[in-house]
């Protein structure tokens, strides 16, 4: 009898051991600033937990209400399925992935991207069925829909209008080209594990005043047509 309660007790406290395993320690255990990703609040636990003023980088995500599969963490890895609470963007919600693999799974919602990505007039993301996964720096998978929030509209240009592209691999990158329907309008984005990026927006045959206006903007001549880029880090 002696034996038989203290495998029950040592179960029973295994099971509330796992149970209630704190949140914040378990993503302590992960890699997951590596990703640029910080919270000032952690609270609850692997099971259910919330994640307050989420930022990716210096940009505000948000409250997340998450949840860990708690297998991958024996392995050093992170699976966290997420979604927003607040925020003036709408709901986002998906799964990220840290570890071996790492990335983003089935990203529905809206990411403002501030200047991150400046000079390039982007302010905004939108994800539907996104999907990019890396593992050991080489791109592996990649899918779905991303379509830019263009912050500076040019009258006669058609980058506020039916920009939209799939995310694919292209060897070690990610790479996705949005273009319009007319094909006179692309954005081009690269992204490799690190978070390095590189992105142009190019605008072929633009009206004289539209590239005027395109002009003042920093856009200038290029194969292309009138041509923008910027490089960075995530």
């Amino acid at each position: 009898m002696n034996w038989r309660w203290w495998t029950w007790l040592l179960g029973v406290g295994a099971i509330a051991l796992i149970a209630l395993f704190p949140l914040r320690i378990a993503l302590d255990s992960t890699d997951v600033a590596r990703v640029g990703l910080t919270a000032r609040q952690v609270a609850g636990t692997i099971w259910y937990g919330r994640l307050g003023d989420l930022h990716l980088g210096d940009r505000p995500l948000g409250t997340f209400d998450v949840a860990l599969n708690p297998g991958p963490l024996l392995l050093g890895r992170a699976s966290m399925n997420f979604q927003r609470l607040d925020g003036i963007d709408g709901p986002l919600g998906g799964r990220l992935v840290v570890g071996s693999r790492r990335g983003v799974i089935d990203v529905d919602g809206r990411v403002a991207v501030g200047d991150i990505f400046a000079p390039l007039p982007i302010e905004a993301l939108e994800f539907k069925d996104f999907t990019v996964l890396f593992r050991d720096g080489v791109c592996v998978e990649a899918a779905g829909q991303v379509t830019p929030v263009v912050a500076i509209p040019v009258l006669g240009i058609q980058f506020g209008s039916g920009l939209s592209g799939t995310m694919e691999c292209d060897g070690q990158r990610a790479r996705v080209t949005m273009a319009s329907a007319s094909g006179g309008e692309r954005v081009e984005f690269y992204v490799r594990s690190s978070g390095a990026y590189r992105g142009w927006m190019s605008v072929r045959d633009a009206p004289p005043d539209a590239a005027i206006a395109l002009s003042l903007f920093g856009f200038r001549p290029s194969p292309q047509g009138l041509t923008l880029s910027v490089d960075g880090q995530l």
